[in-house]
């Protein structure tokens, strides 16, 4: 497995995956610059404008949507149309197709095989534990990708140096992941649980065997006042997205 540390290039208001980008997709992180894609703070008809112009600059049909439920189901987006269905991964093999998973802080997770399907995940600590990349590769697999071709993105999210939670969530995590949970969950300096999403992730696309991976490695809370941040704003954010697409 190679893990890329590599540094996502801001351009046109978008935070571009280097890794990705080398295999001719679009992918990346929209940044406040392109305004709220999702959430409740902003109204969903300005919302709506952003994904439409957001598409059109790209090139691209439609940014497909999902009503993200911190689960881990996986649609395909090609049945998805203006009635979102409730799920937090999805999938195609059509170019044209650009897919989006809000984030604010939780994970979003890109996954491409070169010459096969690509796929999108939104995957904060309830999907983390619940191994949603995971579930997505599996899917992949299942619908003609190779997974020693797989190239995986993790995404701009709230970082260790950040995330702090309650024990209740860390008893959670434990009991989910098992062992896995061990190296992820860590005291912070005041002694309260952290949990490393990106390693958590990471550490799941490789025991699936995904052979590159990409760590943005940019902490929404912490990294740059560029990025929305549900936690850093106290809940007054709009929404980024995290989007991939195979370009016609």
């Amino acid at each position: 497995m190679t893990l890329l540390e590599s540094t996502w290039t801001l351009r046109d208001g978008i935070l571009h995956s280097p890794a990705l980008g080398a295999l001719g997709l679009v992918a990346g992180f929209t940044t406040r610059t392109l305004g709220s894609m999702a959430g409740g703070v902003f109204p969903l008809a300005e919302q709506d404008r952003n994904r439409i112009a957001l598409a059109e600059r790209l090139g691209f049909e439609r940014v497909v949507r999902l009503r993200q439920v911190h689960g881990d189901s996986v649609v395909h987006a090609d049945d998805v149309g203006t009635a979102w269905p409730e799920a937090d991964a999805m999938w195609t093999a059509t170019p044209g197709l650009l897919l989006g998973v809000a984030a604010a802080d939780c994970v979003p997770i890109l996954i491409a095989d070169p010459a096969g399907p690509i796929g999108a995940a939104h995957a904060g600590w309830q999907g983390t534990s619940k191994r949603i990349a995971v579930r997505l590769v599996e899917t992949l697999v299942r619908n003609g990708a190779d997974v020693t071709r797989l190239v995986a993105a993790i995404g701009p999210s709230i970082g260790p140096c950040c995330y702090v939670i309650d024990e209740l969530r860390a008893a959670t995590i434990r009991d989910r992941l098992g062992a896995d949970s061990a190296d992820l969950l860590f005291a912070g300096p005041d002694g309260r649980p952290v949990f490393d999403l990106w390693s958590a992730n990471a550490q799941q696309l490789e025991q699936v065997g995904v052979p590159t991976i990409e760590r943005c490695d940019v902490c929404t809370q912490s990294g740059g006042a560029d990025i929305w941040s549900h936690r850093g704003e106290a809940g007054r954010n709009g929404t980024g997205l995290g989007i991939i697409g195979r370009p016609r």
